[in-house]
């Protein structure tokens, strides 16, 4: 009998294709997936895992610049901020992020209003959902207002109502001069982020899945993996210890040289019966290296395995792995 790796219920005859990383961060060939998870995991995992992390997440920021469809930033948006980070009337100001129909990148700034009681002081933002009595009491007669956003006239008049109702010591000043530069009309944006754990029960997902698609079904099933398949699937467990970041590369080459070589996705899994440790190791665009332990009870041989996700080619290829042994001269490894 087949069972489903998450929620271990039987499988039945055909079931949908679970891929190894989402779609939504591209499609690549050849389309690593699995046939190991039921229906109403990988239903469950498309919208409560997948869809936030695209939106709430540095990765999910990244995809943008790639052409991939989505919205970053927006008003709803939790755990990613964009914000202006150049010009003094703009500086902080909360922006979205967006893919055109050409799939082309463009900011949109919020409807919100920023304030400062004199120009010692930064800007002080607000979205026009938040602003309130409290807020306008912050700012006494002579402090300076900027309001911008809307991509209406309709829009900038409701939000300047909103204002006056809040605050009526605003006078209206006039316009302001756009905060793009001369080189095409672009502007430097700066981006917080706070890992949710939402976001980082999706990436011990998609570690999860590589495990599964690189050692078997089989294997996957196994009860030395309950505790990060509970937290995947299930909400279960503290978020400590699931995921680390690294402070290095994952590729060889780029700790060797210093350089970044791809912006590609890159999986690896290396199982270390020295210390008991079954570990992923996880770059969706190359960008953060996360350390993934899936189990710290394995007790399986030393076993090595990566993959490159090109994302120019579209094309996953096998990586490279070598043993660093006695003799291991690292001035030999080519890109």
């Amino acid at each position: 009998m087949e069972i489903c790796i998450y929620c271990r219920s039987e499988l039945p005859a055909k079931v949908p294709r679970e891929h190894v990383i989402p779609q939504s961060f591209g499609a690549f060939t050849p389309d690593l997936t699995l046939d190991c998870v039921c229906s109403v995991c990988n239903g469950y995992f498309g919208s409560k895992l997948e869809w936030p992390m695209l939106n709430q997440s540095i990765e999910g920021a990244l995809r943008l610049q790639f052409g991939l469809k989505g919205v970053v930033g927006g008003v709803g948006t939790k755990g990613v901020t964009p914000t202006v980070a150049e010009g003094d009337d703009w500086k902080g100001a909360r922006t979205a992020i967006r893919t055109n129909k050409d799939g082309k990148r463009e900011t949109e700034l919020l409807p919100q209003v920023g304030a400062r009681r004199d120009a010692s002081e930064p800007f002080q933002w607000c979205l026009e959902r938040d602003l309130s009595v409290e807020f306008g009491r912050q700012f006494p007669k002579g402090s300076e207002f900027r309001i911008v956003g809307g991509r209406t006239f309709a829009e900038v008049e409701r939000l300047v109502q909103k204002l006056v109702a809040v605050c009526p010591t605003f006078l209206y000043g006039g316009t302001m001069k756009p905060p793009f530069n001369d080189d095409g009309g672009q502007i430097m944006l700066e981006v917080e982020y706070q890992m949710s754990r939402v976001v980082a029960r999706c990436l011990c997902k998609i570690a999860f899945n590589y495990m599964a698609l690189t050692c078997g079904e089989t294997f996957a099933i196994s009860r030395e993996f309950d505790y990060m398949r509970e937290f995947i699937r299930n909400d279960v467990g503290a978020e400590t210890g699931r995921l680390f970041v690294k402070q290095k590369p994952i590729i060889a080459q780029e700790i060797i040289t210093g350089q970044r070589g791809t912006e590609g996705h890159v999986l690896t899994l290396e199982g270390r019966p020295s210390d008991r440790t079954l570990e992923v190791q996880l770059a969706l665009f190359n960008s953060v290296p996360y350390k993934i332990p899936i189990t710290r009870e394995y007790i399986g041989h030393h076993y090595v395995r990566g993959h490159h996700f090109d994302l120019e080619t579209r094309e996953v290829t096998e990586l490279e792995v070598r043993i660093a042994g006695p003799d291991f001269d690292p001035s030999k490894i080519t890109w």
